[in-house]
């Protein structure tokens, strides 16, 4: 199915014809006006904006074949741009730059220790059910957080697996 654009620039140009012309023209009355001033703005933009000539039409086509003939007589290399060195210094330029922002944004401490450099805060201590209660106990190098009024879990299930 076409578009009311496509209708209508069809109907414009002439294109539509038989139950298509009907239809469209039983469908939108009211475009035959506009198919007037179109019609007349047509006619004056074609009397008015002729197409004008070209004072010297072969320029580009004679700066262009210059241009070949040039390329040719260098022997056809391409400009050093985008050559091997260039790319291979851009690489390395590359390379530096994701070092540094990796030696610069990752933290490094001592790994063997497990809580050296390890920062946590307990932001919230809430709990949904009003019978559970969370406290928190600050000791030196740690946090305890305990949970008061909790279901007793079943003998079945081993949290140590």
């Amino acid at each position: 199915m076409k578009t009311f654009e496509e209708k209508f620039n069809a109907w414009l140009d002439g294109l539509l014809s038989g139950e298509e012309l009907k239809s469209f023209e039983s469908e939108h009355p009211s475009l035959h006006q506009d198919k007037a001033e179109f019609l007349k703005l047509k006619n004056l933009l074609r009397d008015n904006l002729g197409s004008r000539k070209l004072g010297n039409p072969d320029f580009l086509i004679r700066r262009s074949w210059r241009q070949v003939e040039r390329e040719i007589a260098r022997g056809g290399r391409h400009s050093r741009l985008l050559g091997f060195p260039r790319i291979a210094l851009a690489g390395i330029f590359a390379l530096c730059v994701g070092f540094g922002l990796f030696f610069s944004m990752i933290p490094r401490g001592n790994l063997a220790d497990p809580g050296s450099g390890y920062v946590a805060e307990v932001l919230k201590t809430k709990t949904a059910d009003p019978k559970v209660k969370a406290t928190v106990d600050n000791q030196k190098d740690m946090t305890i957080i305990k949970l008061e009024g909790l279901d007793k879990l079943p003998p079945d299930k081993d949290l140590n697996r």
